[in-house]
């Protein structure tokens, strides 16, 4: 396998990583995203079936309008729903996180390994700043990062998940949504060019190098479509397998 181009590490200012199967292994992606039942739940036994028909009916409408299902524009658009008229949405959003949130189980989460927290600790030596960008919760990410002993690699100015995006309107813009990268950018003072995005979902690196601009992406997985080889940089199997390139790169640069 290739290993990831000297180019796209010399160049950066900015390291976007996904979270779901990005910080996250495949493995715990699909333990975490298998406690949905516990998540429905949780909602019913805090809020009632009123709430889980919200629910319902928010999903719904996110699907017929072409978006995927992902926690964070559920739990937002749920809390419209829920919330009373004049009220505003913080208060019973930040309820429903906190139900969610409260109910996984995070005990098959794994500490992440010396290679990752190596790889991390050149970057930040380098004065190459690292950020997440999920479709997911930051209170999600931080308790993830919590147990994988990262948290001080990740300053909280630096996560950001879908419902950070929303925009004078109110509405929110979820990967691939490239306003969403852009708003990240801006936030972080980057311009695309020097910003690398790490992602395990070939649409969402499509949309940061294409429509954004981005420097670089890498998807995280297995083996590439036709279609994606002018676009995508550089393929790697797994995030700690590229904090091993990317460790070499910078310990070859001294």
């Amino acid at each position: 396998m290739m290993e990831v181009p000297a180019r796209l590490i010399r160049n950066a200012q900015l390291l976007l990583l996904d979270f779901d199967g990005v910080i996250t292994t495949e493995a715990e992606d699909v333990a975490l995203k298998a406690q949905t039942l516990s998540v429905f739940a949780a909602i019913s036994t805090h809020f009632g079936e009123r709430a889980l028909k919200m629910m319902r009916l928010a999903g719904r409408a996110i699907y017929d309008a072409g978006g995927s299902l992902q926690l964070g524009p559920l739990l937002y658009h749920t809390a419209k729903l829920l919330k009373p008229a004049e009220d505003p949405i913080e208060p019973t959003l930040a309820k429903l996180i906190h139900a969610c949130t409260g109910s996984l189980d995070y005990r098959g989460i794994s500490r992440a390994g010396d290679r990752i927290r190596e790889g991390l600790d050149l970057l930040r030596e380098q004065d190459i700043a690292i950020a997440i960008l999920t479709n997911g919760v930051r209170e999600n990410v931080f308790r993830v990062l919590e147990v994988k002993g990262l948290t001080e690699m990740f300053p909280a100015e630096h996560v950001f998940d879908a419902i950070s995006t929303r925009d004078k309107k109110d509405k929110l813009h979820p990967k691939p949504d490239p306003q969403g990268y852009r708003f990240v950018l801006k936030e972080l003072g980057v311009e695309p060019p020097s910003c690398i995005v790490i992602d395990n979902s070939r649409k969402n690196v499509r949309a940061a190098k294409r429509e954004v601009g981005c420097g670089g992406v890498v998807y995280i997985g297995n083996s590439l479509k036709r279609k994606d080889r002018g676009v995508i940089d550089h393929l790697a199997p797994s995030f700690e397998r590229l904090m091993v390139e990317v460790a070499d790169v910078l310990r070859g640069e001294d």
